[in-house]
């Protein structure tokens, strides 16, 4: 398997000379919306390269992993091509390891809701128009208001205004997350969630205990 990889694999300048096409059209395609461009430090920056190069085709991963290793010898044996997707590439992934990249001229399609999402956020002038961005959904579990939460199972679901910073300005539009009752209670201020999606990272080990009670306390109503 090894040898066929191999044999298939672009010669460095067909992989260079790739990915100076990517960055003409990332420079006047997708630049201005944010889509994060691989600079040549990054292992990224050969996956678009095979992708490109085989444009509308189905690659690999494991074909993607081999020439990466030709460039950096320290590169891990499995490249998670799925992440750029995240960095707005667009991506799809195929089924059985293979990946595609279609127009290159677009970004993916969670990149583009992901944009309108926030654009829609920074204009939202009221706590309504806020969760209307969010399909008056928690941002943190994604149950539907007046609905009952598919993970506590229990009572109808009231959207109120969380904090994607818990430190940050409580009055800031900007800072303001629509969650339900159970994640608002539970999380408090021990997370910092992310612009774009309902991820969170962890800013204590003390916080997470922290949360996992305050959790156990919003559904059984113990302390």
């Amino acid at each position: 398997m090894r040898g066929c990889l191999l044999s298939g694999l672009l010669p460095r300048q067909k992989l260079d000379a790739a990915y100076e096409e990517v960055v003409r059209i990332h420079r006047e395609h997708l630049a201005q919306i944010g889509v994060r461009l691989p600079p040549k430090t990054s292992y990224k920056w050969v996956w678009l390269a095979m992708l490109y190069h085989r444009l509308g085709e189905r690659v690999h991963k494991n074909e993607i992993s081999e020439a990466t290793r030709l460039v950096f010898p320290n590169a891990a044996p499995d490249q998670q091509v799925r992440h750029l997707v995240r960095d707005g590439w667009n991506v799809e992934n195929v089924g059985n390891g293979y990946h595609q990249l279609n127009d290159p001229r677009r970004p993916s399609a969670t990149f583009a809701t992901d944009r309108a999402r926030r654009q829609g956020r920074l204009s939202a002038q009221s706590f309504d128009e806020l969760k209307a961005v969010y399909g008056n959904r928690c941002a943190s579990c994604g149950s539907a208001e007046g609905e009952v939460n598919p993970r506590y199972g229990e009572g109808a679901v009231q959207l109120q205004q969380g904090h994607k910073d818990p430190h940050g300005r409580a009055d800031d539009m900007g800072n303001i997350i629509p969650q339900c009752q159970f994640c608002n209670r539970a999380y408090r201020g021990n997370f910092v969630f992310s612009t774009t999606r309902a991820e969170c990272r962890q800013l204590r080990m003390s916080d997470l205990c922290g949360a996992q009670a305050n959790l156990r306390s919003a559904r059984f109503g113990t302390t």
